[in-house]
């Protein structure tokens, strides 16, 4: 690819980030948002969540204990953690710790 059809592209991308970083600001400045909104801020995310954790447990063979122990504690770990302390930093984090130890110990 030559230099500038690279430079292009490169400014293209650029220009279609910082247009989408300014939308909300844009729409919402001035107005409270709808109700729809508030529909999305409170559904969306739990529904993400639940598509990931369904991804990611897609590949688990439940031949053996020792296959799935790691991920289901790991489940667990993060569950019961959120729900004692109400924040997902600390269990998403803490689930991935613990699952990263499972599989390097199991």
């Amino acid at each position: 690819m030559p230099v500038t059809k690279a430079l292009l592209v490169s400014l293209l991308i650029g220009l279609i980030v910082f247009l989408e970083r300014l939308f909300p600001f844009a729409v919402f400045s001035k107005k409270k948002p709808g109700k729809l909104f508030h529909i999305f801020e409170r559904y969306i995310p739990p529904v993400v969540m639940i598509f990931l954790l369904i991804y990611s447990l897609r590949g688990i063979r439940f031949e053996s204990l020792i296959l799935w122990l790691p991920h289901i504690s790991a489940i667990a770990f993060t569950i019961a953690t959120y729900l004692w302390k109400k924040n997902s930093l600390i269990s998403i984090f803490g689930g991935t710790i613990i699952f990263m130890i499972l599989i390097r110990v199991l």
